[in-house]
Formats: C-alpha cells, structure tokens, sequence
C-alpha cells in the first residue's frame, strides 16, 4: 500500500475563511454559463494546435473562477448534460519509453490514449505531440472502444510520428494506465481558448483529494482569459503537471517518482488495497 496524502479536507477562501469544501455545490455555477454545443465547439474553438497550462483548485477557487468567466465564456452542453464522465485509456511499452521520454523532457516526445466519452458511448484515439517552443499537437480519430489497439490504431500513430518527428515507433504498446474524472468544458465566446475543469480524478488506483479539481486552459498563445482570472485570483499553473506521468508514478512502485512527490503527497490518496 503506497499512501501519499496531507489530509486536508478544507479549503480557504481569498478572505481567509475555511469552507468545507465537500458540502460545497459548484454546479449551479456551471449552469449559469450560456451553453454551446459540440458541433460549434469543435468547429469554433478546435484548438488542436495550442499552448496548456494546468491548475489545482479547491472547490470555493473552481466556484469563484467559473462565476468570473460567466461573461467570457461558454460551458459546453450536449443534451442538456453539462458534466461528462471520461475513461481514458493510454498506452505505453513494457519499458515505460513514452513516461521516461516525457520525464526527460526530451523534445520529440508523444502520448497516446483512447477516450471513451461514457454519456455518449463515443470512443477518440488520441495522438498528443510535443512541438516547437513546447505548443502541444493534438490528433485524433474516432475508433472502437475495446481496450486494445487496432491496426487503424497503430497505423494513426506510425503516420502522426512520422510526419513530425521522422521516427519509427519500434515497440508494441499495451495499456498502461485508466484515468477516470467528471469534466466541464468551457470555450471562450471569441473561440480564441477553451478550459476544462476535471473533477473525481481517478489515476488508476490513486484519487485526487475531495474538493480539489484540476484546470487545464488551452490557447493560441498560452495566456488566455482564463489564465488572466486565475492569475488574479492567485492562482498559478502547476509546473510539468501530467496525469499519465502522476498516475503511472502512483501505481507504478519501479519508477521514479522524486519530481512528482510533493504534489502525490499533498493532493492524492493511494491505496492499493
């Protein structure tokens, strides 16, 4: 059993006052936000080509910042649900080469995943690469929702790292790690950035503490609306803040996990039981 916890089941507020951050309901403030749907977000507001940023939030935070972009922004619904769960699943070799390439920094690095939108039963095969002054290169396809890669799969991905690294794959892939959360998308009306707010994370065995939610904007230029209100608000982007890296050091005892321990200790709970 491998535990990595502050315990902390409160938050503060800007003023200085503790909430009880399970008691806290941050829907309604969603459902204030004008809605757009997937066809217009997808088509409006893509963004396949972008800069990320990625927050850790207390639920009076999450509360506040979706209030501030009431005016700005847009929540995206789709049958009158505006909360969506998400299965991801992603892949990796038996040596872990994507998670130590991505430990390493190294430039030319990837990640694949497959998304199974659960409300909708909709599956994505995603193909994330890192490109020029750190912009995040997003490629995806719809494909079947079985765990395991198919040859359409495979040869996405052999296209997509040829294409922008000229490198050869070499290593089969098998799943590695399943993140599951509740997600809120946003985009902003001038479709210049998007937001998602992740909640119930799930990291394989491990959880994010109650009343903490993770913000990741997406922008042409790295600093949108949202990153504006954030900043005022005090709140800073986690640095080198990744699911699969956290998820895999969580589950994964063989790994190093030494850049990642302060957040695996203040803001999850593992258990292995």
């Amino acid at each position: 059993m491998r535990w990595f916890s502050c315990g902390l089941h409160v938050a503060f507020t800007n003023r200085g006052n503790v909430v009880n951050v399970n008691s806290l309901d941050w829907k309604p403030a969603v459902a204030d936000l004008s809605p757009i749907g997937l066809d217009d977000l997808n088509a409006q507001a893509a963004l396949q080509d972008r800069m990320e940023a990625k927050y850790l939030v207390s639920a009076p935070e999450l509360v506040e910042f979706l209030e501030r972009l009431r005016a700005t922004h847009r929540a995206l619904e789709i049958d009158g649900r505006r909360v969506f769960a998400y299965r991801t699943t992603y892949y990796d070799t038996d040596d872990l080469l994507t998670f130590r390439e991505h430990v390493q920094r190294r430039r030319r690095r990837f990640k694949c995943r497959k998304r199974l939108y659960v409300d909708s039963d909709r599956s994505m095969f995603e193909v994330k690469l890192k490109g020029a002054r750190g912009r995040t290169l997003k490629h995806a396809r719809a494909c079947d929702p079985a765990d395991h890669l198919a040859e359409d799969d495979l040869l996405f991905l052999r296209e997509r790292l040829l294409d922008a690294y000229g490198r050869e794959l070499g290593q089969p892939l098998r799943p590695s790690l399943v993140v599951a959360c509740r997600r809120v998308t946003l985009a902003a009306r001038e479709c210049t950035e998007r937001v998602t707010c992740d909640v119930d994370l799930r990291l394989g065995d491990g959880r994010l503490v109650d009343g903490m939610a993770v913000l990741e904007t997406k922008s042409m230029n790295g600093y949108g609306a949202a990153d504006g209100v954030l900043r005022e608000m005090g709140v800073r982007p986690v640095e080198r803040f990744s699911k699969y890296l956290l998820g895999i050091a969580i589950n994964r005892a063989d790994v190093r996990d030494n850049d990642m321990k302060p957040l695996l200790r203040c803001h999850f709970v593992v258990s292995s039981s």
